[in-house]
């Protein structure tokens, strides 16, 4: 197809009114060209009334589309001023609220200032009541302890003093007699006695006299006594003990044998009795294999036993007042004596050394507390309820 036929073409489909003027322009021309051929313009005019409608439909839609906006447009000026006119009305609402809202709000700020001068009321009421109550609470502590003391309803007080006198006399037993278990005895009955009262505060008084309890406890428990005693029962076996010297045997007196007979006729026997009797009076003759021991006279012996009883009373004596020093060197001197004097291959003497030292290895050194601590915070409290009792004494005279 050449451009002067696409140009015709298109114009046919702008306007359809000109497509026979055309048709016939192209006929003549085909005439012209070539007359023997014939035109056919069926499918040209149904081409042309398919355009057509589709133009009437386009420009349908097109009217339609616009009518329809137009509606929208009114609908939607109509739904805006609805819109508007709710607001508006919601606008009003919220501010009536809102003047409800701040109306309540001056009301609660009133309220909650007269609340708060209610409550310093109140809190000012009620702290000059919490004190007075409080001073009636002590007064009334004060008046019953003053009647109290004064009525003598105070039960208390003599235990306290039994208390007091019991650890004074544990004192006297501990320093003057050295008895430590009596002194024991004494204050665990202090002690139950400070119990049965039932004061806390004399926690502090219990606890020093539970000190001075285990004070005592730590004290050397050798009994003293005891050691006195095995001295004093090893007095008389003194007497007992063989001395290691020179024993003189007893001479044999043959009286008997050696009387005269008054027949004339034993005149020789006579002669020989008298000879024998002259010889034993002047010489004894005595073989032994042992060496020779000192001879000891009756003195010496005595002398000699006297001293080791005095060691042992000497030892006796230093146990009693437990001064260990003078007690170790009486038993010393002891077994000093009993070693130079004494037959130590003797089992008496073995048995009599073997005591001395077992009492020589007792120890009867004892280190007992200067004082007790308990007695002077008895005393302390003992002063303080005694100055009250005067004071109360005092103001109530002064009353």
């Amino acid at each position: 197809m050449s451009d002067k036929e696409s140009t015709h073409s298109d114009t046919a489909l702008e306007n359809p009114e000109n497509v026979v003027e055309d048709a016939v322009i192209i006929e003549s021309d085909s005439d012209a060209k070539a007359a023997p051929k014939r035109v056919t313009t069926g499918g040209l005019w149904l081409f042309s009334v398919v355009n057509f409608l589709l133009i009437i439909g386009i420009c349908a839609a097109a009217a339609w589309t616009g009518y329809q906006w137009q509606q929208n447009q009114t609908n939607d000026s109509d739904t805006g001023v609805k819109i508007e006119a709710e607001l508006l009305s919601m606008d009003a609402s919220i501010a009536k609220i809102n003047a409800s809202v701040a109306k309540h709000d001056a009301e609660l700020v009133n309220i909650n200032e007269g609340l708060h001068e209610q409550n310093q009321v109140l809190n000012k009421n009620m702290d000059s009541l919490l004190q007075q109550i409080l001073q009636n609470v002590d007064e009334n502590q004060a008046l019953k302890s003053r009647i109290a003391d004064l009525s003598g309803r105070r039960p208390a007080d003599w235990l306290l003093a039994e208390a007091d006198y019991l650890v004074r006399i544990a004192g006297r037993k501990l320093w003057l007699e050295n008895d430590v278990s009596t002194a024991m005895l004494m204050l665990q009955a202090a002690d139950s006695r400070l119990e049965d009262i039932g004061d806390p505060s004399l926690f502090p008084v219990r606890k020093l006299i539970a000190e001075d309890i285990q004070a005592l406890h730590q004290i050397n428990p050798i009994s003293v006594n005891s050691v006195a005693l095995a001295l004093s029962g090893m007095v008389p076996q003194v007497n007992n003990l063989p001395l290691n010297a020179l024993k003189i045997p007893e001479i044999n007196d043959n009286k008997a044998e050696n009387e005269l007979s008054e027949n004339i006729s034993d005149w020789r026997t006579n002669i020989s009795k008298t000879w024998n009797a002259l010889v034993d009076d002047f010489v004894q003759i005595e073989t032994s294999d042992k060496p020779v021991l000192p001879y000891l006279s009756t003195k010496q012996r005595w002398l000699i036993t006297e001293q080791l009883k005095l060691a042992l009373s000497q030892a006796k004596s230093a146990a009693l007042d437990e001064q260990e020093s003078l007690y170790l060197n009486a038993l010393q001197q002891a077994i000093a004596l009993l070693v130079e004097h004494f037959q130590l291959d003797d089992n008496n003497v073995k048995q009599f050394a073997d005591a001395l030292q077992q009492l020589q290895n007792t120890d009867i050194a004892k280190d007992y507390p200067r004082q007790l601590q308990s007695a002077n915070a008895l005393k302390d409290i003992i002063d303080q309820r005694i100055k009250s009792v005067f004071k109360n004494n005092t103001d109530t005279g002064a009353l």
